[in-house]
């Protein structure tokens, strides 16, 4: 069939769906070979302990065990080594077991291989580890003070570096200010919880020297370097596979001991190792999100126009320095937070600070939602302290349109934007100006609206502004686009999909660019092997990246089968033009089909030397720079100031992400990630008991939770890539955290409650009216 342009901009139902509902997808837990084994980890249940002697005899004695690993058997493997450490980052090396130390509650100590995983787990527990117990702090303030417990012998006061932006003008300028506000913020630690935990099954064949690792993963090519360069293997003789992956949220994203150990202990055997890690496991052992704690001092005039800003952070990133650890609240955070606002003056400071906990990494945002979340809830706080309406502050303090492309006084750059607009259509949806005039304030039942005007960046590149940063990743894309002989079409991505949709959306560009029905593409990625290199799917970037480089690569195919359609009418190339199937000649006799034109192209036959043979492209696009999605969000809570509960009434989305590919997939990303800020704003807490383990009980939005949320889009297409798009996928966490809060404290503002630390449970509302009522307020 051949397809009717433009595919760009149409609501396409996902390809890849009815595949997944009927349970015809694979993922790692799916893939068992023969002579399977099974592995499982022994971990730390201290935060913080010498370790004095593992005994694995008993273990090794049990039935079905086939060897027991710890540290001295992988010696020489490894360590795990972050792949972005800021310049001037003290990092501490990271054993792929704990030899000596154990630093957080879940280091892994030791790995049972064995012929089932019941045996594994049975031996699991035979395995006697001797601790000694040392101090151990989880706070990162507690682990700057003078005689807190030092996790790294080479690290002082546990500081990994602390990051400066800005100049410390703050005083001179705040001296002369109307209003002059200093309080706290806290982002609290965050569990990603994907559906699907981490897996991998590894599988060395001793007679060819390869290894084929699949694995729950965003990014295979990364993975496959990282591992290597641990592992002293050959890169071109591993191949790594994520299959379907349910869900990623950046945690599926790094480079963790349990890969190492796995594929270390696949090649020592000779047989096929799986490991699948646990619920459980997987809320200790996979990387956590967000925690930081940030001091705000900010001066403002009468109208709300904001004049200096000093902040202060204090970000929590665990035992060891993780993946993108140094980067998080640095570079992604610090950098983005003066948001949408011209704001002529700032001072930013951010300490990277190790504690006895989890380490911390990207987490769907990635640095963006705590940067929104301080300056979205300043810019409110100033307002509400004014006695002024927070629409209109927001609105004197926006960047003008005529002000684009804008690099701010700390070094953040935004390339285009219309923040008015989306602001005005955020307001309209949502009855704002209704609202607002109607609210009872006098009822137990308390309503309140809040608003976010946010901005991220997105479509990390380019590889050169990376090496500079100390980013190990490339900034580029792969697509390669084949043509068959009968007109159909394969699209090989380097970006992974792990629910974004992108067999859809990529096929929907391939096939605007071709011709063609999104139906007769097939889009493969997550395979090493047939691949070409790429560096996979977070911030955002794979319609802006990888789908550019589909878009490059499909265009060039066209201009091919292009030129030979004209050579089959022998005509020039603009005297030809596409009717449906057909290339006509414009002014005359003559047709040739589009699948005539293809099958030839791979016979060669009656083609001329200098056109070559074949429709394929490759393309490695590369960016020029990043670009700057924005919105508007708006969100109506009702508060029970008798329970303490807070329910959402409605949630309204207004997002500028560039061309929007697919409308309906676009709306179920915002919507998705709406729900998981709300997660982190109502319900969501993955900081430890004072033990340093885990609380499972917290709560994570459900389906019985959940509302419908009114999404929209503003299209201002970027410069910065052809296809003019921006990105969308984590606009929702980086929008809904501020903008609930900013509402319940709209309805609790009257009863003198300034500020409640997140997630807003019925006991942490009850507690801030219950501190207001006795003057003690924030």
């Amino acid at each position: 069939m051949t397809g009717t342009a433009p595919w760009i901009g149409r609501p396409l139902p996902r390809l890849e769906d009815r595949r997944l509902l009927e349970g015809r997808g694979q993922f790692v837990e799916d893939v068992t070979f023969e002579d399977q084994l099974y592995a499982v980890f022994v971990r730390s249940p201290h935060p913080h302990a010498d370790i004095f002697s593992v005994d694995t005899a008993a273990a090794r004695a049990m039935q079905g065990v086939v060897t027991v690993l710890t540290h001295e058997d992988l010696n020489g493997i490894g360590p795990i080594v972050p792949n972005w450490i800021l310049p001037g980052t003290k990092s501490a090396g990271r054993q792929v077991l704990a030899g000596k130390r154990v630093r957080y509650v879940g280091d892994p100590v030791a790995a049972i291989v064995a012929s089932s995983e019941a045996a594994a787990l049975d031996a699991a527990e035979a395995v006697d580890v001797i601790y000694r117990e040392l101090p151990f702090v989880l706070s990162a303030e507690a682990a700057l003070e003078e005689d807190a417990p030092q996790l790294h012998a080479d690290i002082a006061n546990n500081l990994a570096t602390t990051f400066l932006r800005g100049e410390p003008t703050y005083h001179t300028v705040s001296d002369g200010a109307h209003l002059k506000l200093s309080f706290f913020l806290r982002n609290q630690r965050l569990v990603p919880f994907p559906i699907e935990c981490r897996a991998l099954n590894a599988s060395f064949d001793a007679t060819s020297g390869r290894m084929t690792l699949y694995i729950t993963h965003q990014l295979p090519h990364m993975l496959r370097r990282m591992l290597s360069e641990a592992m002293d293997f050959p890169e071109n003789k591993l191949r790594v596979i994520s299959p379907d992956v349910g869900g990623g949220f950046g945690a599926k994203m790094h480079f963790y001991s349990e890969d190492v150990v796995i594929a270390f202990a696949s090649r020592l055997l000779g047989r096929p190792v799986k490991w699948s890690e646990r619920r459980r496991e997987n809320a200790v052992a996979t990387s956590h999100g967000r925690d930081h704690i940030t001091q705000i001092d900010v001066a403002a005039d009468q109208e709300g126009k904001i004049q200096a800003l000093r902040v202060n952070s204090i970000a929590n990133i665990g035992g060891y320095l993780s993946s993108m650890g140094s980067g998080i609240p640095t570079i992604n955070a610090a950098m983005g937070l003066l948001g949408v606002y011209d704001i002529p003056n700032a001072d930013i400071a951010v300490h990277l600070v190790y504690t006895n906990t989890t380490p911390v990494d990207a987490y769907r945002g990635a640095g963006r939602p705590e940067a929104s979340y301080i300056i979205e809830r300043t810019i409110d706080r100033v307002a509400r302290e004014l006695g002024l309406d927070p629409a209109d502050v927001r609105a004197r303090n926006f960047l003008r349109e005529d002000q684009l492309p804008h690099r701010n006084v700390i070094g953040g750059m935004i390339d285009s934007g219309n923040y008015q607009a989306t602001l005005d259509r955020a307001l309209a949806l949502s009855g704002y100006s209704t609202f607002k005039t109607g609210k009872d304030d006098k009822s137990a039942f308390r309503e309140g609206i809040g608003l976010c005007t946010y901005t991220e960046s997105c479509g990390l590149g380019p590889g050169e502004l990376l090496g500079m940063v100390g980013f190990d990743r490339g900034g580029y894309e792969s697509a390669r686009v084949r043509v068959h002989s009968d007109g159909r079409v394969l699209v090989l991505s380097g970006s992974h999909s792990h629910g974004q949709g992108h067999v859809t959306t990529f096929a929907q560009i391939a096939a605007d660019a071709l011709g063609v029905s999104p139906d007769e593409i097939d889009v493969i990625q997550g395979d090493t092997q047939l691949v070409p290199q790429g560096v996979g799917t977070f911030n955002s970037r794979s319609v802006a990246v990888g789908g550019s480089a589909v878009r490059v690569a499909s265009e060039r195919v066209a201009e091919r089968i292009h030129a030979l359609a004209a050579h089959f009418l022998q005509v020039e190339p603009d005297e030809i033009e596409r009717d449906g199937d057909c290339f006509c000649v414009k002014d005359g006799d003559g047709v040739v089909l589009f699948r005539e034109v293809c099958r030839a192209a791979w016979t060669g036959h009656n083609v001329p030397r200098e056109l070559g043979i074949g429709l394929e492209e490759t393309e490695f696009y590369h960016p020029l720079s990043m670009s700057a999605p924005y919105g508007a969000h708006v969100a109506k809570v009702r508060v029970d100031t008798e329970t303490g509960e807070v329910v959402l009434l409605s949630y309204v989305a207004v997002d500028d992400c560039g061309t929007v590919i697919n409308p309906l997939l676009a709306r179920g990303q915002v919507q998705g990630g709406v729900m998981q800020g709300i997660g982190q704003a109502l319900f969501e807490n993955g900081t430890p008991l004072s033990d340093g383990h885990m609380l499972l009980d917290t709560a994570i939005p459900r389906a019985d939770t959940s509302f419908n949320i009114v999404t929209d889009h503003i299209e201002t297409p970027t410069l910065t890539n052809p296809l003019g798009a921006k990105g969308l996928g984590e606009a929702g966490t980086i929008g809904a955290p501020p903008a609930v809060v900013n509402a319940v404290i709209d309805a609790l503002w009257p009863l003198g409650v300034k500020a409640i630390d997140m997630p807003l449970t019925p006991e942490r509302v009850l507690s801030a009216i219950e501190q207001a009522k006795e003057g003690r307020a924030s």
